[in-house]
């Protein structure tokens, strides 16, 4: 099933918000295998998740900050059996079957050291934290047509500093309407309340607690597949709502400035050149409207060539380079003009090791003004973002996966003198005791320069975890 990113995302961290950051585990469903993606939990605390635990610790080792895939208007590459994505039938979970429905559940408990959890640069701040981390999918397992359902919660709790305990929830579901053997609809819709993480661009100065908001997205689109030629038509908006933060100082400082709406289409067309091999053209734009500062409404438009190579080969995935532009509303604001390249590669140099290669070019909203309140956040009105991940997975033994990654990220901002470069690597395990137990741990090091004075830092995390599902 496709999915629509916005050009534009609204920022949680150092990279943009996604929908799904889990990875793909294929199981066996009614003797039929269903890959489904693993809405995980807290332990593999992400780098951006400065002083809080943002994202959901994936059920083995993963890139730290992996940009969100498939990137606008991409087609989804089908799945291939990688070492972390192979079926393991006598570890794999089994769920529980409700009609033409099966129900994962996972609950996760992490405990994690966090070396520096507010980012600062002088005199770091260091904290244990506890997070009881529950998610499920309910998946449909219908012979045609499908309809999911996914949910999870990280609850965390900081021992020195409890009052950033923030916890954070997100619901989604989605589904696929099979209109011919050859086409089909789909869509997906999600609420989530996530944060925005200490360090990031747009976290104001001065605040006693993470920012929070409400973020609301829906997409849908029609796919037509063909002998040689397919095409892929979506549309998409997305609404971020933010709450006030806490000052140190007292009181509150309102973030209506960062309220805003995307909304987006993209049309691609596939050409197969031999078997196995899809040459395509993506068109794509979205209008990015703030509610509260219209001046600084802008849109983005992109065009882009890639390849597809499909999971028959060693190496497969998707690689596309094109043009990616920005023009504001206000005719103060210079447009802005990149080239725009990214994708997926997955390599499987052997049965036992996979290297993913991934990369992903993005503006990103950032923290106007308006008359009534001053900017709240030093990102200015936009920021372009580059970010490319490598990641490998080893398969030890049968049921021990160990994980190396390293991700550099770059922001140039937009009206702004400002660039900030990220440079994270981590390395992580994860023991499956049973189909019904298994633990694991990370360790991440992240080092972040920005030109800004008082906005690099330097971060380590050490995550143990436990984890059940069925």
């Amino acid at each position: 099933m496709a999915a629509i990113v916005s050009s534009m995302k609204f920022d949680s961290g150092h990279v943009p918000a996604a929908p799904d950051r889990g990875a793909r585990l294929g199981i066996r469903v009614g003797g039929r295998k269903c890959c489904f993606a693993a809405i995980c939990v807290v332990g593999l605390l992400p780098t951006s998740a400065l002083a809080q635990i943002t994202g959901p610790l994936q059920p083995y080792a993963v890139p730290i900050n992996i940009p969100q895939l498939p990137a606008p208007g991409e087609q989804p590459v089908p799945l291939g059996q990688t070492v972390t994505s192979r079926p393991r039938p006598e570890f794999d979970p089994t769920g529980l079957r409700f009609g033409d429905f099966f129900w994962f559940p996972r609950a996760e408990l992490d405990e994690s050291y966090n070396s520096n959890i507010f980012a600062t640069t002088t005199s770091p701040s260091a904290d244990l934290i506890s997070a009881l981390a529950p998610s499920f999918d309910l998946l449909s397992n219908f012979p045609r047509n499908a309809l999911n359902l996914h949910g999870s919660a990280v609850l965390p709790y900081y021992a020195e500093h409890p009052t950033q305990s923030t916890p954070t929830g997100t619901v989604s579901a989605d589904g696929r309407l099979d209109v011919t053997a050859e086409s089909s609809l789909y869509g997906n819709a999600q609420v989530s309340r996530p944060y925005i993480s200490y360090g990031s661009p747009n976290s104001p100065m001065g605040i006693a607690q993470p920012v929070t908001y409400w973020d609301y997205l829906a997409t849908a689109g029609y796919m037509q597949r063909g002998r040689r030629f397919s095409y892929q038509v979506d549309v998409g908006v997305e609404a971020a709502q933010y709450n006030a933060a806490q000052l140190v100082s007292g009181g509150v400082l309102p973030q209506s400035s960062q309220d805003a709406t995307s909304s987006s289409a993209s049309v691609r067309a596939s050409y197969e050149i031999v078997p196995d091999y899809l040459g395509y053209i993506r068109l794509g734009g979205n209008l990015n409207d703030y509610w509260h500062a219209t001046h600084s409404n802008f849109t983005t438009y992109r065009i882009d060539l890639g390849l597809q190579i499909f999971p028959r080969h060693l190496i497969y995935g998707e690689a596309y380079v094109g043009y990616l532009v920005q023009n504001f509303t206000q005719s103060s604001l210079p447009s802005t003009s990149a080239p725009d390249f990214g994708g997926r590669l997955v390599w499987n140099v052997t049965p036992l090791d996979t290297l993913t290669f991934t990369g992903l070019r993005t503006f990103t909203t950032g923290t106007p003004a308006i008359n009534t309140v001053a900017v709240t956040g030093p990102a200015g009105n936009s920021y372009l973002s580059t970010t490319v991940t490598v990641n490998a997975d080893h398969e030890l033994r049968r049921n021990l996966l160990l994980n190396l990654n390293a991700t550099y990220s770059n922001y140039s901002f937009q009206g702004l003198n400002r660039t900030d470069n990220s440079f994270t690597g981590g390395a992580g395990l994860k023991y499956l005791v049973n189909r019904n137990l298994f633990v694991g741990g990370l360790f991440t090091y992240e080092r972040y320069i920005s030109t800004a004075s008082g906005a690099s830092f330097t971060q380590n995390i050490l995550t143990l975890r436990v984890g059940t599902q069925f």
